[in-house]
């Protein structure tokens, strides 16, 4: 079995494979930026958008990821964001590779809990540089 690319040394299945292919809802505000990473690693499109409270296009979504390869994720900080909360931020420092180039991206992402899921509030969240 492969290793989640969230970064927590799981397998896929029993880490971020149990929201993006089974359905689960993640718990907290860092299990859903953990486990949209792990969709954008492994081009699954669909999941970034059931996740996002402001859904992208799905034809821009896959064209990005055509794109990118994601390979490193750090989670700075976090604050809020628990399965009591309604809001929570979460810092992360996610790596990757674009024509050939190892880019950062680091944002301070905001998430919100709309009828007990967890959804990425792409207006709220900023990169920080």
């Amino acid at each position: 079995m492969a290793d989640c690319p969230c970064g927590l040394k799981s397998e896929y299945e029993k880490c971020c494979g149990r929201y993006i292919e089974k359905g689960a809802k993640a718990p907290t505000a860092e299990a859903l930026i953990r486990s949209r990473y792990s969709a954008y690693a492994t081009g699954k499109a669909e999941y970034i958008v059931k996740t996002a409270l402001y859904p992208p296009d799905i034809e821009d979504l896959y064209a990005f990821m055509k794109e990118i390869e994601f390979y490193s994720l750090t989670v700075l900080q976090k604050k809020g964001g628990g399965v009591l909360d309604k809001k929570g931020t979460v810092e992360f420092a996610a790596r990757y590779v674009k024509d050939g180039k190892d880019a950062k991206l680091h944002e301070i992402s905001k998430f919100v809990r709309k009828r007990g899921e967890w959804l990425y509030d792409e207006s709220g969240s900023r990169i920080v540089e």
